[in-house]
């Protein structure tokens, strides 16, 4: 298995900002961590961000069963995850601005 270095460090990269990022947000909000209205937003984004990533599949398999076009297995799982994490904060933001 040959590892590109470059997609290594991206992937490293991205995940210690994505770290930084929830840690700023923690300290600088003054809601508290969980209660009633956390879980009720997370169980939408959560349910919402699963209808998404079920779309892509369908679209990633048609497109495959139909040759439109081809993608190999790491962009496939690479483009899921990216749709996976933009999705969920996309819709916790979302979810969380309605329910105030």
């Amino acid at each position: 298995m040959n590892v590109d270095l470059f997609f290594l460090f991206g992937i490293l990269t991205g995940f210690a900002i994505g770290w930084i990022i929830l840690l700023i947000r923690r300290k600088k909000s003054n809601e508290p961590e969980q209660d009633e209205r956390t879980e009720k937003v997370a169980c939408k984004s959560v349910q919402s961000t699963i209808v998404v990533i079920m779309f892509l599949l369908a679209i990633i398999c048609w497109g495959d069963i139909l040759d439109l076009f081809k993608l190999e297995t790491l962009m496939a799982m690479s483009l899921i995850f990216l749709v996976l994490l933009l999705s969920l904060i996309g819709f916790r933001g979302y979810y969380n601005l309605k329910e105030h």
